[in-house]
């Protein structure tokens, strides 16, 4: 969508992705895959987002990073978030046939985005409480 603002970011990217090569000098193979509409945050969220020194606040209206490449992939799997938008069968169906070795599971994310990440970001390794 060449109205959305996240549109040039995205187009530059991948410009950038098609003129490179990966250690052994081969291109690489690109796949679009179309992002959910804009999800904005509601003021009742917002209101109900903790605020935590350091952190940005959540304020109503602002766009949340929903985005279908942010899954994980466990054994046999890939975990895959949704949003309850028009296009999350279709990001489901396509990440399936691109990964037909594992089963694409899509969990609704928005509880996630709320935090400030997405699926993939809460797999990620917490430093131990001292």
């Amino acid at each position: 969508d060449k109205s959305d603002p996240q549109y040039e970011i995205s187009q530059e990217n991948y410009e950038i992705l098609q003129g490179v090569t990966d250690a052994r000098g081969r291109k690489l193979e690109i796949h679009k895959v179309h992002q959910p509409d804009p999800i904005l945050i509601t003021k009742e969220e917002s209101e109900g987002v903790d605020a935590i020194e350091g952190t940005l606040p959540r304020e109503e209206g602002d766009r949340m990073a929903a985005s279908y490449i942010n899954f994980y992939l466990c054994n046999g799997g890939a975990v895959v978030p949704t949003f309850g938008d028009r296009h999350d069968q279709q990001a489901l169906e396509q990440l399936q046939k691109l990964l037909p070795e594992r089963k694409v599971v899509g969990v609704p994310a928005r509880e996630i985005l709320l935090g400030g990440g997405n699926v993939h970001c809460i797999t990620q390794q917490q430093p131990a409480a001292h």
